[in-house]
């Protein structure tokens, strides 16, 4: 694969969640923070999304062409559903067609680090994985829906 001369010097993604709760008077505090580093690439972007509609968010190829992000590349994906009233449908295919749907209510988002997943139809655990997410899907609801995506790449 030919890559291009760059003047841009790598940085660090810091990434962290904190959850914050008091149950009959006692607080639980947390913040995990992963240190992503190499990023030579950071994308954000927001879309406003027809109704009733299957939308391809990303795509993702080891060989990709100007529209899709290098999978071999891959350090971090956000979505956020900015909606303050409708959840959206998200599906991760990867190349053989498999999908994997989940629903994201109204401000929530999804964050994943790997693309590397894999499935099956007999309900027990996955074992090993050996496939890679290619596309990245969003079905809105009745209404036109705002969504984020974030994707950091080496």
């Amino acid at each position: 694969k030919y890559k291009m001369a760059t003047t841009v010097t790598t940085a660090t993604l810091n990434v962290d969640i904190t959850e914050t709760i008091t149950l009959n008077g006692t607080t639980y505090d947390k913040t995990t923070t992963q240190a992503i580093t190499g990023i030579g690439q950071y994308h954000s972007r927001v879309y406003q999304l027809k109704a009733n509609t299957t939308h391809t968010l990303v795509e993702f190829a080891s060989d990709p062409t100007s529209r899709e992000f290098d999978s071999d590349d891959f350090k971090y994906m956000r979505i956020t559903n900015l909606d303050d009233t409708n959840a959206i449908n998200i599906t991760f295919a990867e190349e053989s067609n498999v999908g994997c749907a989940f629903q994201l209510d109204a401000g929530e988002s999804y964050v994943i680090s790997a693309l590397v997943v894999d499935s099956n139809t007999s309900g027990s655990a996955i074992t090993s994985l050996g496939h890679s997410i290619s596309d990245v899907f969003v079905r809105t609801g009745a209404s036109e829906t705002d969504v984020e995506i974030v994707v950091a790449t080496a």
